[in-house]
């Protein structure tokens, strides 16, 4: 039971930091966003200012829909020896270690 209980304090820790984390981003950003907006329109105009900051939020926006839509990487599953490599010469095992990664190699062909 003990080791439950250390499970959720590391949980509860980890979700406080990231929290905190994300708050502070979130300042941070209103912050830049705002200075962003002073710096360009004393350049140009409102209008420019605000076609900016928007085209940067909706490409971070879709940078991070790609990211999400991303699949996992899942490393391919060994193959294990088909025979008892025991009673095996060295050849043998160097020509069934040989036709093993080969197999690996057109598996990972597939996947990706």
């Amino acid at each position: 039971m003990f080791g439950i209980e250390q499970k959720v304090e590391r949980a509860a820790r980890k979700g406080a930091a990231f929290s905190a984390a994300a708050l502070l981003g979130g300042v941070g950003v209103a912050f830049l966003t705002a200075a962003s907006w002073m710096v360009l329109t004393e350049l140009r105009s409102e209008i420019f200012a605000a076609t900016v900051i928007g085209a940067a939020y909706v490409g971070a926006a879709a940078i991070a829909a790609a990211l999400g839509m991303k699949k996992p990487h899942s490393p391919p599953k060994p193959i294990g020896p088909t025979q008892d490599t025991s009673e095996m010469s060295p050849l043998q095992l160097v020509v069934l270690s040989f036709v093993q990664g080969f197999e690996q190699g057109r598996q990972k062909d597939r996947v990706v």
